[in-house]
């Protein structure tokens, strides 16, 4: 038990002191029955400048494009996709993040930070499943994204699927994925493999959000040190049934 404990507390630790490109991503979410741009930490969920959501693309199950229209709030993004999609596309930039010398993050790039310590330029890729029967539809290309080799939905908790991480298209080798972002940030799974392939564990039957982060650093620039990018992964793996 003390082990656990203090494994738990030192993650705590880790992810309290980690830049924000760490700690932070953004994910599709059903809100009030919308699809809502979910900006948070673990189960966190932050508001945020709308015009940090980039862009939105949503896909049918057999692979042609909707239409899908942002919907700024005050602090958040409503996404309105013309028809049920089989997945959502997101890209949302995080902007400058930089580390004072009192050890506090401000969204500013690191030459408008006295004294900055370091500094991450932070970008935010995720993919919604939403609706996929059989096959899974064609992914649009995102710089760091998590794609799931089988289709998870319908899988029940305890169940295993394969997924796959891709940077810039290629395969990503030697990442955990976390399993469970929103509910148990700590949990990870094995390192993916040098075709950037992972078996993973089902965690909900509900919503499940997977993520994953690398950075890569940044030469001769004066505003950050490194590009942070972070990538979920997001379904539902028993849809509800309105009541």
């Amino acid at each position: 038990m003390n082990n656990l404990v203090s494994m738990f507390a030192a993650a705590g630790l880790m992810l309290a002191t980690a830049s924000p490109a760490f700690s932070h991503g953004a994910w599709v979410a059903e809100r009030w029955g919308e699809f809502a741009v979910v900006y948070g930490h673990g189960a966190g969920d932050d508001g945020y400048d709308p015009a940090k959501v980039t862009k939105a693309t949503a896909m049918a199950e057999d692979g042609i494009e909707i239409a899908v229209r942002t919907e700024p709030a005050e602090n958040h993004v409503l996404l309105k996709p013309e028809r049920e999609p089989a997945l959502i596309a997101l890209e949302f930039d995080n902007g400058y993040w930089s580390e004072g010398a009192d050890r506090k993050w401000l969204n500013k790039p690191k030459n408008a930070v006295p004294g900055a310590r370091r500094a991450t330029r932070t970008i935010k890729n995720s993919i919604a499943l939403i609706q996929a029967h059989d096959t899974l539809p064609a992914f649009p290309p995102q710089t760091l994204q998590i794609v799931p080799l089988d289709n998870p939905i319908g899988l029940k908790p305890g169940a295993t699927y394969r997924i796959r991480v891709l940077f810039e298209g290629k395969p990503l080798e030697g990442k955990e994925i976390m399993l469970d972002y929103a509910g148990l940030p700590e949990l990870v799974s094995a390192k993916t493999d040098a075709k950037g392939e992972a078996e993973v564990t089902l965690r909900n039957a509900g919503l499940n959000v997977l993520a994953v982060s690398h950075d890569v650093p940044l030469e001769g620039s004066s505003a950050a040190d490194e590009t942070g990018y972070t990538a979920t992964l997001t379904f539902v793996a028993e849809p509800h049934v309105d009541e």
